[in-house]
């Protein structure tokens, strides 16, 4: 019972994670659950600071308390802190949204983001769940599991471009994928494969060297 009634609460959060907000019959009837069951978690995880009412519209969101665990869990990735300089050190070169993401079961995670201010901005897909085969990131960190070096991996979509290299830790295990996602009229397919690919392996070799000093590339 008490196995359940957490998948069940986790199954709300990952809908409110999804949908952004719904109300007690909106979870009901995507979780095939009775509303008084619905209630009990809800009100569980509103005590606890997880959900939050939104007292104008009647539905529930994520809470604060939720948003403090992925900071907190996302502050733990110990190579976020090492990684930044030269991250933020392409974003500057390059001036395109980058983002670091990892690979969570068959999902892609992304968990840091390096932000540019344009006219025409990209709608962040910061701590959001993709699954891996749909995404060049999730591709290019599963591909990395079995082949060496820094692999490069291309999204080309009528809209949004993106492409994505790995980084690796001290025994060249990929951690984490570093991508660019851009509009396509800003990172067209020429403009990745003459200039962006570049300069992106070459940040993702600087910081896997940051991350194992004694580990040579050459």
């Amino acid at each position: 019972m008490a196995t359940q009634a957490l998948e069940d609460a986790l199954n709300i959060i990952e809908i409110l994670r999804q949908e952004y907000t719904a109300g007690v019959s909106e979870l009901s009837k995507k979780l095939k659950l009775n509303k008084n069951k619905v209630f009990r978690i809800i009100a569980t995880l509103e005590l606890k600071g997880i959900v939050e009412l939104d007292k104008e519209t009647g539905k529930y969101r994520l809470g604060m308390n939720l948003i403090k665990l992925e900071h907190a869990y996302i502050k733990s990735l110990y190579f976020l802190d090492k990684a930044k300089q030269s991250i933020r050190a392409l974003r500057q070169e390059i001036n395109e949204n980058i983002y670091l993401a990892i690979l969570h079961r068959k999902d892609v995670i992304y968990v840091y983001e390096e932000p540019v201010r344009k006219s025409v901005i990209v709608e962040s897909p910061l701590a959001k769940r993709f699954k891996a085969d749909k995404t060049a990131t999730g591709r290019v960190l599963k591909r990395a599991r079995k082949e060496v070096g820094f692999i490069v991996e291309y999204e080309i979509g009528s809209e949004i471009n993106e492409v994505a290299t790995i980084v690796r830790d001290e025994f060249y295990y990929p951690i984490a994928s570093l991508s660019v996602i851009a509009p396509s009229v800003r990172m067209p397919l020429e403009k990745i494969e003459k200039d962006i690919q570049h300069k992106l392996v070459e940040t993702a070799e600087e910081i896997t060297e940051i991350l194992a000093p004694t580990f040579s590339l050459d």
